[in-house]
């Protein structure tokens, strides 16, 4: 008996495997026929083709297009690395509100603190204060060595629809330096946690503000905040924003800082990357957050992967108002903690002086 492996398996009838080949064979025709059909459905790609009159001007021959840059606005800025393309600069609006002639406001600490805080977490190469009012006091002495000070024009009107109230005022101010300069634009009230570098890559980079409604998905914000923009100078997104002002209402307080950018990025999403609520804007401000970040210490900034806290000021400024480095050093709270690496070397000083009577706003 031969082994078991020299045995020959039966093998098919030569009828059935020319069956089976020719059906392999219609199979794969009618595959090809349906590639080549349907690539003959497609539409042929778009091409543009000059006239030959000997009329036409080269556009090699066409003189440089203005700069439509407003003369206060700087240049863009180099980007930090090779690939990024959001200027290496950040930009503060500050100063619009009106005040007694020849006497601006005392900076307050917190402000102070959320500049030192994009100082050393981003490290620009500059940090434009667009203002049209400086402020005053020693926390403002101790800052402004670090600032690029740019008197803004402030606009009475955009798209023609006026502006009355200094805050929308601001909202203008802000793209309006988006657009020309690029960069980071913070609130003053924006305390930033970590690097933005990984932002950069991107033309516009925007950040949910949560919705109030518990029946509303984290998906269904109320917008994106205008408290923090990251962007390249002329991205399409910023000047499709501000060409949206030609519908803006002034009653309507959040509709183009808020509630439109939202609107926009849903209509043009490959303008814009978005980030979650906890980016930029969490805590929120509503119910007890604000109370909780401020009273206790469940809340670890730097351990969320956070950006950024954008602090609500008119909401938390009776906490704010009371900062100083004794008590953010001697108590242990959410906010404390996040703001302590930002304590300036000459606070203390500074606190006492203030303590012992030195004027506040000279």
């Amino acid at each position: 008996m031969l082994p078991s492996w020299r045995v020959k398996a039966p093998s098919k009838p030569a009828r059935a495997r020319s069956a089976t080949t020719y059906a392999l064979y219609a199979v794969l025709a009618l595959l090809g026929l349906y590639l080549v059909y349907s690539y003959r459905a497609l539409p042929p790609p778009l091409t543009y083709r000059r006239t030959t009159s000997p009329l036409l001007v080269a556009a090699s021959s066409f003189l440089p297009a203005p700069d439509s840059r407003p003369a206060h606005l700087p240049a863009p800025l180099a980007p930090r690395r090779p690939g990024m393309v959001v200027p290496n600069a950040v930009h503060y609006v500050y100063g619009l509100k009106p005040v007694e002639l020849g006497k601006g406001e005392p900076l307050p600490y917190y402000a102070y603190l959320a500049m030192r805080s994009a100082l050393l977490n981003l490290q620009p190469e500059k940090i434009y204060f667009h203002y049209q009012h400086l402020p005053t006091g020693p926390w403002w002495r101790l800052i402004e060595p670090h600032l690029t000070l740019v008197r803004t024009d402030v606009p009475d009107m955009v798209m023609g629809r006026p502006l009355a109230h200094f805050a929308h005022k601001a909202d203008v101010v802000r793209l309006l330096a988006m657009k020309h300069s690029g960069g980071v634009y913070l609130d003053i009230d924006v305390f930033v946690t970590k690097s933005f570098d990984d932002l950069y890559y991107f033309p516009t980079t925007m950040g949910m503000e949560a919705a109030t409604e518990s029946y509303r998905s984290a998906l269904d914000p109320t917008g994106l905040c205008n408290a923090v923009i990251i962007s390249a100078p002329n991205a399409p997104f910023i000047d499709r924003w501000l060409l949206s002002y030609e519908s803006f209402e002034e009653g309507n307080w959040a509709g183009h800082s808020v509630e439109k950018p939202w609107e926009l990025a849903r209509q043009n999403p490959d303008e814009v990357q978005v980030l979650g609520p906890r980016a930029f804007f969490w805590p929120m401000w509503y119910g007890e957050e604000i109370q909780y970040t401020h009273e206790r210490d469940d809340w670890d900034f730097y351990g969320s992967g956070q950006y950024a806290y954008h602090a609500w000021e008119s909401l938390a400024m009776h906490y704010l108002a009371e900062l100083s480095p004794t008590a953010i050093f001697a108590t242990d709270t959410s906010f404390h903690r996040l703001v302590r690496p930002f304590v300036g070397p000459d606070d203390e000083r500074v606190f006492r002086e203030l303590a012992a009577g030195a004027p506040a706003d000279d």
